[in-house]
């Protein structure tokens, strides 16, 4: 992803964004010039500047010639990151919940949307996390896990011997790639396969008799590997 479809990301457009950086290059100019220099047709030019200063991309400097100048971008930056925080507070206190007696089952498919699962779960565990996965499904939350470890949350993995990590219990035992395990604060649970984004698909829940089967299996896993450990 380049520049210009990065500040489309923020609500410039194209043309908007690509004056932006126009700006950001040469400084202070007409409507004219920014229209020459960008390759823009300038009735374009100046629709798109007055979005710009409207949108705090760009101040309008009154002279004998109108010219337009860029916001410097670690203001814009402040001034993106404020407004979305504050959309993204509006958001979440809101929007409508509805009370659900029994808790759903979910189905979550695609690789990345099952990352961004186990990473959120992750980071919004309050308590202990235990985990069952291959070393290399680790690596997708490897920086989650060491952020959790450091908030001083518990943490049970059971995984490949290649995978150590320092302040937290580990069994070692040989996974099968792409099978997981996810149980957080015995509150959540995610269990299922990542394979490709296509293929991968899991099974998010807060139902109760599910934390607790998948725990119990977890468990009793941890105890075999024990009894086998202490034969040696």
């Amino acid at each position: 992803m380049g520049i210009i479809e990065s500040l489309m990301k923020t609500g410039f457009t194209k043309h908007e964004s690509i004056l932006y950086i126009t700006l950001c290059k040469e400084g202070e100019l007409t409507g004219y010039e920014a229209a020459k220099i960008s390759g823009i047709p300038r009735s374009n030019a100046y629709l798109a500047l007055a979005g710009l200063v409207e949108k705090g991309g760009a101040y309008r400097i009154e002279s004998d010639v109108v010219k337009y100048t860029a916001v410097p971008v670690c203001e814009l930056i402040s001034n993106i990151r404020r407004q979305l925080n504050e959309i993204l507070n509006y958001i979440e206190k809101n929007i409508p919940s509805k009370d659900i007696t029994s808790e759903p089952y979910i189905t979550i498919t695609g690789k990345n949307h099952i990352i961004n699962k186990m990473t959120n779960i992750i980071a919004q565990a309050r308590e202990r996390i235990y985990l069952s996965m291959s070393s290399h499904e680790l690596e997708y939350i490897k920086s989650e896990i060491v952020k959790a470890r450091d908030r001083g949350l518990k943490i049970v993995i059971i995984t490949s011997s290649s995978f150590n990590m320092n302040g937290v219990i580990i069994y070692h035992n040989e996974k099968q790639p792409g099978q997981i395990r996810l149980i957080a604060d015995t509150s959540y649970v995610l269990t299922g396969e990542i394979i490709n984004e296509n293929t991968s698909t899991c099974l998010f829940s807060k139902n109760r008799n599910l934390v607790h089967l998948i725990k119990d299996s977890l468990t009793n896993e941890i105890k075999l590997i024990q009894a086998e450990n202490n034969k040696h």
